[in-house]
């Protein structure tokens, strides 16, 4: 039986829109595997670049240790002159900050290869931040930058990993020292909330046109932080299942608030 003009022109019609429908499933699952190819290559360079870190870290570590043991030595001679003594400070501070930067480089392989680990344990967030701040006393000092911190006396413990942590707070610390112009306040406070312990961290530097991406204010060179530190303080606040809030305090000044739970979870979460 003839079909009608009209019954041909539906027919074609959804002949059409079939083959429409067609192509499109096919452009839709051929992007589909060029992104997942895409995505593998990225983690192969990605799992590439975190084995060179490491096999970087872990080869220029040794002869180091030899450079930190032998300028030790040195400086205990009694019969060194000012001079001398003040080459071999030179030497073992620009191996310690080597030192340091090839510990950041170990820990940042590792957060990138999936394979950092939570230890938890017990202790005083109090005395952490205390630790922290008497480490960065020298920095501070050196750039006339003054540490304001009063601990609360009823403070509970928390349940976390320490070292982590200590990465954290040591590194945001840094980095407001380090952006503070002299005669300026950095101040660190802590407290118990619904959710867990808030950290706060204040500084009376400039504001900076992107607090969400503070490695781009590392830019003039200020000593005492890296750019590393910050990315893995950054990285460790996930891991810990904290969040991290960075603002701007107009006219001057930065806020980093940092949310911890009382208890980390069992495992890294990103």
């Amino acid at each position: 039986m003839a079909r009608s003009p009209s019954d041909a022109i539906a027919h074609a019609a959804q002949d059409g829109a079939q083959a429409i429908r067609d192509d499109s499933a096919d452009g839709l699952r051929r992007r589909v595997a060029a992104l997942e190819d895409e995505k593998q290559k990225l983690q192969q360079l990605v799992e590439y670049r975190s084995m060179f870190l490491s096999r970087l870290a872990h080869e220029l570590r040794t002869p180091l240790t030899a450079i930190l043991g032998f300028s030790e030595i040195l400086i205990s001679q009694e019969r060194l002159s000012e001079t001398q003594r003040g080459f071999c400070e030179r030497i073992q501070n620009s191996a310690q900050q080597l030192q340091l930067t090839l510990n950041q480089l170990s820990d940042l392989a590792r957060l990138e290869g999936g394979r950092s680990e939570l230890r938890r344990e017990e202790f005083s967030l109090v005395d952490l931040l205390r630790e922290s701040c008497q480490a960065l006393t020298r920095q501070a000092k050196k750039q006339d930058v003054r540490l304001s911190y009063e601990p609360p006396s009823d403070l509970p413990l928390i349940v976390s990993d320490r070292v982590k942590l200590g990465q954290v707070v040591y590194n945001f610390i840094a980095y407001a020292i380090a952006r503070s112009p002299e005669a300026a306040r950095v101040t660190i406070a802590a407290k118990e909330e619904t959710l867990g312990f808030r950290i706060r961290i204040e500084d009376e530097g400039e504001v900076v046109a992107d607090p969400a991406r503070l490695e781009t204010d590392l830019t003039r060179g200020r000593a005492g932080c890296s750019e590393l530190g910050l990315a893995i303080a950054k990285q460790n606040v996930g891991l810990l299942g904290a969040s991290l809030r960075i603002q701007n305090r107009p006219p001057r000044g930065l806020q980093i608030s940092i949310l911890l739970p009382a208890i980390a979870p069992d495992k890294p979460t990103r």
